[in-house]
């Protein structure tokens, strides 16, 4: 399956009990996956749900304190009825504290098909989780562009945000042309449907005055942003990093295309860079061994010798087909490493030197050409 979106959201509620939030979160997943459909019911439940080729799965896990819901839809594309699309909702409840992670698939069979924008019912679950004080890292989300003006501002935005440490999502930056305050050039897209379709993937600020962006020059110096153009910075912001690291689109190079590609560049970025919540993991194998203890519970207190052989033999099959599966995964995996190992940033898409040859590598040095001194006895005079 091909990444082509990831979000992280952290949903914690001063005066709300972590349990009421994390109900609450895995309530809105189901009726964002269930939607239109005819059979489903009013409540979340563990199972499964088929219905006009759309197939809902639900997963449920409670140990210690720490709990998982998740949400699996499957369905095809509504253009490509071949295409197949997979949107995966993880709740993870830890102490008081939710995590949420979306994460959007596509059938790798169909690479020539580039990732489709956010549906609307997903972006409206996203505002949903945003409009209840959902925040990514230390950084609150919001589905608004915020505007910076004044140099206490621009301070604040620098320190407390730029260079936060805790920043986990990309910074859009749009800068006011000019000529003019508060207006933007019209190919580097609307900030208002930049920061909508960016909700819960990115920070979108804007700059409305001239005399601001002197301001930020001041701090960020080549880093900066100006005269109508829009810059991302990544996470991780460092004074001495290069200026390429983070792309700078300027006013005269923008087009009609810069918009979108802007907004494509950081849903990329984040679906390379997703992660489920932290827990996903452990809680998904804990559920795994209470259904496979089930089933191994059913066969051996089976009375039926025939009946018991016949689920031994599809225990069996079962085994090999996820065995298959396993090493077809570990194959992608390490295709993913190998390519990780070339030096390319997941976030940034900067390349970065590789790395010497060494014997903890395993990889073999390349030769090394010695040019031969020249012996000043071996010249002979043409004289």
């Amino acid at each position: 399956m091909f990444r082509a979106l990831g979000a992280r959201l952290t949903l914690d509620h001063k005066g709300v009990a972590g349990a009421a939030l994390f109900e609450a979160a895995a309530q809105r997943m189901w009726h964002w996956a269930t939607s239109g459909l005819k059979t489903s019911a009013d409540v979340l439940s563990e199972g499964e749900l088929l219905e006009n080729g759309q197939e809902v799965h639900v997963i449920r896990c409670d140990s210690d304190n720490r709990s998982l819901c998740r949400v699996t839809l499957q369905r095809a594309d509504e253009w490509d009825p071949s295409l197949l699309w997979v949107t995966t909702f993880d709740a993870v409840l830890t102490g008081q504290t939710v995590d949420v992670g979306v994460s959007v698939e596509q059938d790798l069979r169909h690479l020539r098909v580039p990732p489709s924008p956010l549906a609307p019912p997903l972006v409206a679950l996203l505002h949903d989780f945003v409009s209840e004080g959902a925040t990514a890292g230390s950084q609150r989300l919001r589905a608004i562009p915020e505007p910076i003006v004044g140099s206490e501002q621009i301070d604040a935005f620098v320190q407390s945000c730029l260079l936060d440490p805790g920043r986990r999502l990309p910074v859009v930056l749009f800068s006011a042309i000019k000529e003019e305050d508060a207006v933007y050039p019209v190919d580097a897209g609307n900030p208002a449907l930049t920061a909508r379709e960016l909700c819960g993937l990115a920070h979108v600020y804007v700059m409305p005055r001239v005399e601001d962006s002197h301001r930020l020059t001041k701090r960020l110096g080549m880093l900066s942003v100006y005269d109508g153009a829009v810059r991302i910075y990544w996470p991780r912001l460092r004074l001495a990093d290069p200026p390429p690291r983070h792309p700078l689109h300027l006013r005269q190079r923008l087009n009609t295309s810069s918009g979108p590609a802007i907004i494509r560049r950081v849903v990329e970025a984040g679906a390379r860079s997703y992660r489920p919540p932290d827990g996903t993991a452990t809680l998904l194998a804990i559920r795994w061994r209470e259904n496979e203890e089930e089933r191994i519970a059913a066969i051996t207190h089976d009375p039926d010798p025939a009946h018991q052989a016949a689920l031994l033999r599809d225990e069996l099959l079962r085994v090999i087909d996820a065995k298959v599966a396993l090493e077809h995964e570990m194959e992608m995996l390490q295709h993913q490493l190998m390519r990780a190992d070339e030096g390319d940033s997941l976030l940034t898409g900067v390349s970065t030197a590789p790395r010497p040859a060494t014997e903890l590598t395993g990889r073999q040095a390349p030769p090394v050409r010695e040019a031969a001194a020249t012996n000043p006895d071996d010249v002979i005079s043409s004289d």
